[in-house]
C-alpha cells in the first residue's frame, strides 16, 4: 500500500511563501536539485506530513510536461515499497490509457519517480527507493 509521501505547492515566490507558512508555524529545509545550490524547494520538517514549497522552475525541472505546473498548483506524491510496484502501477495505468504526465525515471534524489494524472487532471506523483525494499 502507498503512503502519501508529500504534497507539493507550486508557488511563484519560495521565499514569500515560506515566510507566511512560517508564520503558521512551520519550518522548512532548502532543497535544489543538485544538492548544493540556492533552494528551489523548502521542505516543511515539523508538521506531520511533508509539504513542499517548489518555484515554478523547479517544478518545471522535474515534470517537463505540457502544460507545465503553474503557481497555485498542488501535486500529491505516493511513496510505494520498490520500483517495480511503482512501474507495475503505472503499467496498468497504461492499460487503461490513463495519462502518464512523465515517464517512470531516476531522480538525483535517490527515488524513481513518475507523474500521472487522474480523470480531472490533478496531478499524482509515484515515487520509490532507487532499488527494491
Amino acid at each position: 500500500m502507498p503512503n502519501i509521501a508529500q504534497v507539493n505547492l507550486v508557488v511563484s515566490d519560495i521565499n514569500h511563501s515560506r515566510s507566511f507558512y512560517e508564520l503558521l508555524g512551520v519550518s522548512f529545509l532548502g532543497r535544489d536539485r543538485t544538492g548544493n545550490g540556492a533552494p528551489e524547494a523548502w521542505v516543511s520538517q515539523n508538521i506531520g506530513i511533508t509539504m513542499v514549497l517548489h518555484s515554478t522552475a523547479f517544478a518545471a525541472w522535474w515534470d517537463p510536461s505540457s502544460p507545465q505546473p503553474a503557481r497555485g498548483s498542488t501535486q500529491v506524491d505516493l511513496e510505494f515499497d520498490s520500483r517495480e510496484e511503482v512501474d507495475a502501477i503505472l503499467g496498468r495505468l497504461q492499460e487503461q490509457r490513463s495519462t502518464v504526465v512523465t515517464p517512470a525515471r531516476e531522480m538525483p534524489w535517490g527515488q524513481r519517480f513518475t507523474v500521472v494524472a487522474d480523470q480531472d487532471g490533478n496531478r499524482v506523483g509515484l515515487k520509490a527507493p532507487r532499488s527494491s525494499s
